[in-house]
């Protein structure tokens, strides 16, 4: 009985192999190379394991890392070791709620005499010009102090978007 010479095998594995990887994703498979896959355990279990390989590398990648504050503040002293974490704010809300509620009573007070009082019209157009300055001021500094809450946002946003469009 003879036996097959192992460098022809390797050879056609080679060409088979790279057949395969040259083929996209979800093309048929050609003929031959079906057959030469049904024939080879070797080739069978380098697709089996290309294929693992590659629906474990399209998993997200999670590490599990309990975060407290020491382990934050320890991180940061390792990465900046001038950090100092008494001058860190706590994030607040509220101090932009009582400002916005503020110019907007203003603005409705304003609206209120002018109606009562009868201001002549420069200086209603002057008043209402401030108001509307301040507040778009309010806005520009609201943005632009939680920029990062806006940009994980709008990223957020735009898979859905692709999804839809």
């Amino acid at each position: 009985m003879k036996q097959k010479n192992p460098k022809i095998k390797s050879s056609k594995c080679e060409k088979h192999m790279e057949q395969f990887l040259m083929l996209d994703k979800r093309q048929f498979l050609h003929f031959s190379l079906c057959v030469h896959l049904l024939c080879c355990k070797k080739c069978r279990t380098q697709v089996r394991l290309m294929g693992l390989a590659e629906k474990k590398i399209a998993e997200p990648l999670f590490i599990p890392m309990p975060f407290s504050d020491e382990n934050l503040i320890h991180i940061m002293k390792r990465i900046y070791p001038d950090f100092d974490p008494q001058g860190v704010c706590p994030v607040s809300f509220s101090k932009w709620i009582i400002a916005g509620i503020c110019l907007i009573s203003g603005f409705v007070i304003f609206a209120l005499l002018d109606t009562a009082v009868h201001v002549s019209t420069g200086m209603a157009v002057a008043v209402y010009t401030v108001f509307g300055i301040s507040i778009t001021m309010y806005c520009v500094l609201f943005i632009i102090s939680n920029l990062d809450f806006f940009v994980k946002k709008v990223e957020s946003i735009k898979p859905l978007a692709e999804h839809l469009g």
